[in-house]
This record gives structure tokens, C-alpha cells and sequence, in this order.
């Protein structure tokens, strides 16, 4: 539940400006999806990170974590992206009288669409690499997980070179919950939720 008040609440602060203020910035082409058609560009973001239980979700832990991206847009409307996060501080949780500790790393290339105007939605799929760090009642450790993850966003431009984000990102589902004992029962889901900054490199 917490993810999905979260993306609410991002979107209402980025959209609501954005109705008033959209016609006052110039972000390159007006009329282009892409940041600006053939350069690259940087981005910093930070956000919530979820892991749960991929039918039930009873059971999840949250953390914050820091992510970095370098893309380049192929056309006026996709692009590529290189994308990296990082857990700020591992995740603690007291499950009876005992801690659970979480941290989650990943690196992904992803196929990326934008829609056209100051602000616009984009959508991005790639394959990714999720580093999962789970230790609980001394079992657990480091598992690498590969596969697709996809996610949702909007954005708003400012000036030449400057975009606001907000993202929503699935990564892909683990199926090691053996190795940490019986808190979690089933598959575990993770789902990221940011705002953050992109810069283009004219």
C-alpha cells in the first residue's frame, strides 16, 4: 500500500505545476519525445525500494536508495539508458525479537519512450541485474538475480536541459526465499518508486 500512496503523491506534485507552468519552458523540440534528439544525458534519482511477497505481499521491507542513469535518445521519440542503484542504508526490520537486514543493488540497460511536449509520460523495459543482500536468523546473503524489469514515468522540462522525473520500475521476482527461513513464503517482488533530475548534454 505504501508504494502506491507514494506514486499518487508524486504525481500529483509533478502533474499539478505542470498544467500552469508547462507553456513557460522550452526543453529543446517542444514537439519531440527526446530530451534533446542525438545528444545524451544524466540522471540522479532517489527513492523507495520494496521487497514483498509476490502473491500475498503480507510481509515487505522498504529502503531507500540512490540511483544513477547515462542515455541517449536514438530519435524523437526512444532512447537507450544505462541505469544503477544503490541501497543509501540497509533496511532493518524486527521480526519476533530478531532482525531482518535488507539491501538491493541493480544495473540494467533499458529501451526507453517519451512521449512528445514539455511534459510527457515515458515508458522503459530492459534487462537487468538485481543484487539482493537478505539476512535473517543468520541465514541469507548475497544472490544475484537476472531478468526483464519495466517500468512508468512522467516528466516535466525546465529551460534547455533540465527534466524533473518520476518513475514506477518492476524489477525482476526471486524465488530464493529459502535461503532466509520462513518470513517470507513465496516468491519475492521488487518495485521501485523515485523522483529525480536528468540532465542533457548539448
Amino acid at each position: 500500500m505504501t508504494k502506491y500512496i507514494a506514486i499518487a503523491v508524486l504525481s500529483l506534485a509533478l502533474l499539478i505545476p505542470a498544467t500552469s507552468n508547462a507553456s513557460r519552458y522550452k526543453f529543446g523540440d517542444t514537439n519531440s519525445g527526446a530530451l534533446i534528439p542525438g545528444k545524451v544525458y544524466l540522471g540522479v534519482k532517489y527513492g523507495l525500494l520494496t521487497i514483498e511477497e509476490d502473491t500475498s505481499g503480507s510481509d515487505e521491507v522498504e529502503m531507500d536508495n540512490l540511483g544513477f542513469t547515462f542515455g541517449g535518445d536514438i530519435n524523437e521519440y526512444l532512447g537507450l539508458e544505462f541505469a544503477y542503484t544503490q541501497t543509501v542504508s540497509d533496511a532493518r526490520k524486527k521480526v519476533d525479537g530478531s532482525t531482518l537486514t535488507a539491501s538491493i543493488d541493480t544495473l540494467g540497460l533499458f529501451l526507453v519512450g517519451r512521449t512528445q511536449g514539455d511534459v510527457y509520460f515515458k515508458g522503459r523495459a530492459g534487462y537487468t541485474k538485481v543484487n539482493q543482500n537478505i539476512k535473517f536468523l543468520g541465514l541469507g546473503g548475497d544472490d544475484n538475480i537476472y531478468g526483464m524489469a519495466y517500468g512508468l514515468g512522467a516528466g516535466i522540462k525546465f529551460g534547455k536541459t533540465i527534466a524533473l522525473e518520476i518513475e514506477y520500475t518492476v524489477f525482476p521476482d526471486t524465488d530464493e526465499f529459502d535461503k532466509i527461513g520462513s518470513f517470507f513464503a513465496d516468491d519475492l517482488e521488487t518495485e521501485f518508486v523515485t523522483v529525480g533530475l536528468v540532465w542533457a548534454i548539448e
